[in-house]
């Protein structure tokens, strides 16, 4: 018995290209519960599915337009603790949900993903004024794939900054190291970990994103992705960029005064 769960929780992982991806669906809260006006944004991929997202309308619009990428487990509500009080800051801010991820239709996969956040940082640009870029921050994946995006965008000229919060480096690696923490997998983590792709590797794209400055956020706390990661990370990339470390786990980073802080004094640093 044991051997047979075990050959088939390795043939189900192995077949499985979207382990990264655990959509979240439903909403416990909306920014209104915090007094944030907001609104509903619907974007028709060219497939003919329809993501979504939320604006959240800054109290008084002083600073600027921050467009934020969620994690893996997370969704445009369950989320907002981490970003809701920028709106308050004085920025526009712009969430969006993946496919299979709150209102969003479709299948998650990568390649889909990644079109579709071009997709979303093409809807933003468009309703910038001349004279404004756009602020593009990421969260644990959602970090990661915004290195790609970003280096790879045909909006770059609408981008101001990239911030990263805990992305991991190499999606073998971190696949790995998610892996190596299992009793079940730990003999099949090298393996196994290149059953997902490495096409939008974040460590080989980080390198491109300049003269766009880049802010890599990590923790030495972090239970989830390793420091290491963002070490290679900064390792790559090129001027300028900063290295700036929190104190959090993986999931919390924003709901403490002295992270908001940190992150809001990196900010008031941006040229505009």
């Amino acid at each position: 018995m044991y051997r047979y769960v075990l050959l088939t929780s390795i043939v189900i992982l192995a077949s499985c290209s979207n382990m990264l991806f655990v959509p979240v669906k439903s909403y416990p809260i909306t920014p209104d519960a915090a007094d944030i006006l907001y609104e509903d944004i619907y974007i028709d991929a060219p497939d003919g599915v329809t993501v979504h997202g939320w604006k959240l309308f800054a109290d008084d619009k002083t600073a600027g337009t921050i467009v934020f990428f969620h994690g893996n487990g997370d969704n445009v509500s369950t989320q907002l603790p981490n970003t809701f009080w920028l709106a308050k800051e004085g920025y526009d801010l712009y969430v969006f949900d993946y496919r299979g991820y709150g209102q969003s239709q479709g299948e998650v996969n990568l390649d889909v993903i990644i079109s579709d956040m071009e997709l979303m940082l093409g809807y933003v640009a468009g309703q910038l004024p001349d004279d404004e870029k756009m602020i593009v921050m990421g969260h644990s994946l959602g970090a990661s794939m915004s290195i790609y995006s970003v280096a790879h965008s045909a909006y770059r000229d609408k981008i101001e900054a990239l911030i990263t919060v805990e992305a991991f480096s190499d999606y073998h690696h971190v696949t790995q190291d998610m892996l190596s923490k299992s009793w079940l997998f730990w003999l099949f983590q090298w393996p196994l970990s290149f059953t997902v792709s490495n096409e939008y590797s974040p460590l080989d794209s980080i390198g491109l994103i300049s003269p766009i400055p880049v802010a890599i956020i990590h923790s030495e706390s972090d239970e989830m992705i390793e420091m290491y990661h963002a070490e290679e990370l900064f390792d790559a990339a090129n001027v300028p960029k900063s290295f700036i470390l929190i104190d959090s786990n993986h999931n919390n980073v924003f709901v403490t005064k002295d992270n908001r802080q940190i992150l809001f004094d990196y900010l008031k640093t941006l040229k505009r």
